[in-house]
C-alpha cells in the first residue's frame, strides 16, 4: 500500500514566472511522459522502473465537478446571458476559469479541507485506486497550470489524496510566428487530455485498462471516441468512462458577487488601457503544442481553431428584468417541494411547516415512477414560479395581468414530464366572481378545497383567506425576512438580484390574472435533469398532462390545491443594455457565426471565405434553429460543434 499523503520528494513544475523561460528548452528535451508540460506534480516514485512496472490500470480523474464541486457563477445572481460572458475566457477579462478567485472559497473552508465541496463518492475511488499498487492514479484537469497548478497540488496534499500525477492545461492559446497580425492557436482542453493520454499509454505498454470519471457530455463522447480507437489498435484491452453528475454547489452570494464586480472594474480598466494604445490582454499564452513522432498523423490537435484578440468593451451592470410572472413566498414553494418529493424527499420540511401534516404527496407521472429520490442529476429550482412573459411586461400586457402586486390564485391542475427529463405543474387561475367571494356561490366547491397562503396557513375556503388577511392589512408586510410598512416603498441595492414575491398582506380586491403573452399552457417546473441537458423552460414542450394523483394509493387527489400568488418581475444582474430604440424588441446576436467558421475551419489554416461562407453561415443557421439553439454566448460551444460539422460535409464535398 502507498503512503497516505503525497511524497515530498516529488517533481512539481508549476511556477508561472519560469514557464516562458523553459520553453525554449523543453522544445529540444526528449519525448518522455515526466517531461510533459502538462504535468504540474509527478511523484519521484515514477522514476523507479520496478514501480512503473507493475502497473497495470490508468485511473483517471477530472477535477471540476467532478473529483471537486467548483463553484460556477450562480442562475440566482445573474442574468443568464451575462453568465455566458462570465464564462468565456476573453469577454470579462480573463473570464472565471482563468481567475484564481473563483477557486479562493474563503477561510472557513480551507480551515475544514473544503468541507462539503469534495465529490465524496469520488475521493473515495480515488483512494481505492492509490491504495492499489497495480493503478496509475491521475488528475486531469483543463485548468491552466500556470495558474492552479500550486492550488491543486497545495489541495490534493490537504485532502491526503496521493496521486502519481496532476497534470493540467498548460497553454490555453500559443501565439503562432509571423502572421500578418495578432493570431493565436486555440487549445481545446480535450486535445490536451487525449495527448497527454496516448504520451501515458506510450510509456506504460504493461497498462491495458484504463478508466476515466468525468462529467462534461461532450468530453466524454470524444472519449469514448478515443477509448475505442485505443481499443482498435491493441494499445487497450479494457476502457471505460464514468459519468458523473451532482448538483451544482455556489459560493457565498456577497463574495460572488464582489468577486465579479473586481472582474468587472479590472475588464473596464483594460479597455481604456487598451484604447490608450496599450496591448490587448490575452489569457492563458503559452508553448505551442509538441507532439510525439509516433502520433503526429492522428490528427491529435484537430480541428485547427485560430482567434484573433477581440476588441473589448466596458461592462455595466445593472438588474435586468428576467421574466414577468406569478410570484410565491418561500411558504408557498416549500409546500411545493413537499408536495412533489419523490418518496418523503423534503420530510424535514414538513416538520418546519406544521400545515403540511393534512397534505399527503403526489404521484409522479408515469414517464417518471421510476425515477430515483436519490438521483443527484435532478435539479430542483430555487424559486417556483409561473412565467407569463419573457422580460419586463409592456403596459398593455401588463394592465391585462393585473399589475405587479397583483394577488393571483392559481390552481394546480395536472401533472406531466418531458422525455423523461422534466417534471412541472399544469396550472390554470382558480375561478373567482364577486358573488362568489362573498359566498352566495359555492356550487364549484365539489371537493374540499386547501388554499396555501403566502404566510404558510391554510385555508378551506376563499372567506377564511380573505378574513385572516383583513386582519393582517395593519400590520407590516415581510420581505427578505425584514418588516416592512405595506405603505412605503424601500429601495434595494443595485448589486442585489430582486423578485417580488413576499408574504405581505394581500388584497383579494385586487386580483390578477394568468395570461400568458405567448400561446401556451401555464406551468411550474418543478424539477429537470440536468444530467440529460434539460433546462427548466423544457416545461413548454410538455403536452401529456395527467390527472392529480396521490401518492399513497394512486386515487385521484381528494382535494383542489389553490396556491395564492403575486404578480411581479424576476431580476437579475446582468449587463445594462443600450438604448436600441425600434430594435429593442429584435433578438440581437452575440456571437459571429463567420467568425466561428472561419476560425473553426481547419483548411490549411485558411479562412473560408465568399459563397461558401455564406452557404456555411445560412447551414449553421438552420441547425441552430431546429436544434433550438439561441445566438447567445453561452451557446457558443454548442454553435462551434454545428459549425465544425456544416465545414467537415462541406471539406467531404470538395474533396470528392
Amino acid at each position: 500500500m502507498r503512503p497516505s499523503t503525497m511524497d515530498t520528494t516529488a517533481t512539481s513544475r508549476t511556477s508561472s514566472s519560469s514557464s516562458t523561460t523553459n520553453t525554449a528548452a523543453a522544445s529540444t528535451e526528449p519525448f518522455t511522459l515526466l517531461t510533459h508540460p502538462a504535468i504540474v506534480y509527478a511523484s519521484s516514485k515514477l522514476t523507479d522502473p520496478e514501480y512503473t512496472a507493475r502497473f497495470q490500470t490508468v485511473n483517471v480523474f477530472d477535477f471540476d465537478h467532478t473529483l471537486f464541486q467548483s463553484p460556477l457563477p450562480n442562475p440566482a445572481l445573474w442574468d443568464p446571458s451575462f453568465i455566458g460572458v462570465l464564462i468565456s475566457w476573453n469577454h470579462c477579462h480573463t473570464g472565471w476559469w482563468h481567475n484564481p478567485g473563483t477557486l479562493d472559497l474563503g477561510p472557513e473552508a480551507e480551515a475544514t479541507v473544503w468541507d462539503g465541496w469534495w465529490n465524496e463518492d469520488i475521493v473515495h475511488q480515488v483512494e481505492l485506486s492509490v491504495s492499489d499498487p497495480t493503478c496509475l492514479t491521475i488528475l486531469l484537469t483543463g485548468r491552466n497550470g500556470p495558474l492552479y497548478g500550486d492550488r491543486l497540488i497545495s489541495m490534493m496534499q490537504a485532502k491526503r489524496l496521493d496521486f502519481d500525477i496532476i497534470a493540467t492545461k498548460p497553454t490555453t492559446v500559443a501565439r503562432i510566428d509571423g502572421a500578418a497580425k495578432e493570431t493565436y492557436l486555440k487549445i481545446h482542453t480535450f486535445n490536451t487530455k487525449h495527448d497527454f493520454l496516448y504520451n501515458v499509454l506510450y510509456e506504460n505498454p504493461n497498462i491495458h485498462s484504463m478508466c476515466l470519471w468525468d462529467d462534461r457530455p461532450g468530453q466524454i463522447a470524444k472519449f469514448r471516441e478515443a477509448g475505442q480507437e485505443w481499443l482498435d489498435n491493441k494499445m487497450l484491452r479494457k476502457f471505460e468512462v464514468k459519468v458523473v453528475q451532482e448538483p451544482h454547489i455556489y459560493m457565498d452570494p456577497q463574495r460572488e458577487i464582489d468577486l465579479v464586480f473586481a472582474m468587472i472594474e479590472a475588464n473596464n480598466r483594460q479597455v481604456e488601457a487598451e484604447a490608450a494604445g496599450g496591448r490587448p490582454l490575452v489569457t492563458g499564452v503559452g508553448p505551442m503544442p509538441r507532439t510525439r513522432p509516433e502520433l503526429r498523423n492522428r490528427g491529435i490537435w484537430d480541428p485547427y481553431e485560430l482567434y484573433s484578440p477581440l476588441k473589448r468593451h466596458k461592462i455595466e451592470v445593472a438588474k435586468v428584468p428576467r421574466y414577468t410572472g406569478v410570484m410565491f413566498s418561500e411558504p408557498v414553494r416549500a409546500f411545493l417541494r413537499y408536495l412533489s418529493a419523490p418518496n418523503q424527499q423534503y420530510t424535514h420540511q414538513k416538520q418546519q411547516h406544521e400545515y403540511l401534516d393534512s397534505i399527503s404527496p403526489i404521484q409522479r407521472p408515469s414517464a417518471l415512477q421510476n425515477w430515483q429520490s436519490s438521483s443527484s442529476s435532478w435539479v430542483v429550482p430555487e424559486e417556483f414560479h409561473v412565467a407569463l412573459c419573457p422580460g419586463a411586461a409592456a403596459s398593455e400586457f401588463l394592465e391585462s395581468i393585473g399589475g405587479l402586486g397583483a394577488t393571483v390564485l392559481v390552481e394546480l391542475e395536472a401533472v406531466g414530464a418531458s422525455e423523461g427529463k422534466v417534471l412541472a405543474w399544469k396550472v390554470k387561475e382558480y375561478p373567482v366572481s364577486e358573488q362568489f367571494m362573498d359566498g352566495t356561490n359555492n356550487d364549484n366547491l365539489d371537493m374540499p378545497l386547501s388554499i396555501i397562503a403566502p404566510d404558510g396557513h391554510v385555508f378551506s375556503s376563499l372567506e377564511e383567506l380573505k378574513d385572516h388577511y383583513q386582519s393582517l392589512a395593519s400590520e407590516p408586510s415581510i420581505q427578505n425576512g425584514h418588516p416592512q410598512s405595506n405603505t412605503t416603498t424601500t429601495s434595494t441595492s443595485a448589486t442585489t438580484p430582486t423578485s417580488t414575491a413576499t408574504t405581505k398582506a394581500i388584497d383579494l380586491n385586487r386580483l390578477g390574472h394568468i395570461h400568458l403573452l405567448k400561446e401556451g399552457v401555464p406551468y411550474i417546473t418543478m424539477a429537470y435533469d440536468h444530467r440529460q441537458g434539460a433546462r427548466a423552460t423544457e416545461s413548454v414542450s410538455i403536452t401529456d398532462w395527467e390527472p392529480i394523483r396521490s401518492s399513497l394509493d394512486g386515487s385521484l387527489y381528494p382535494q383542489r390545491i389553490v396556491l395564492v400568488g403575486t404578480i411581479g418581475e424576476k431580476r437579475l444582474l446582468g449587463v445594462k443594455s443600450r438604448n436600441w430604440g425600434a430594435m429593442a424588441t429584435v433578438p440581437r446576436a452575440e456571437v459571429s457565426i463567420a467568425k466561428v467558421i472561419m476560425n473553426t475551419s481547419n483548411n490549411s489554416h485558411q479562412a473560408v471565405t465568399g459563397r461558401a461562407l455564406g452557404d456555411m453561415i445560412r447551414k449553421v443557421q438552420a441547425q441552430m434553429e431546429s436544434q433550438k439553439v439561441d445566438n447567445k454566448l453561452d451557446n457558443l460551444e454548442k454553435i462551434t460543434d454545428i459549425a465544425r460539422e456544416i465545414i467537415a460535409s462541406h471539406e467531404a464535398t470538395v474533396s470528392r
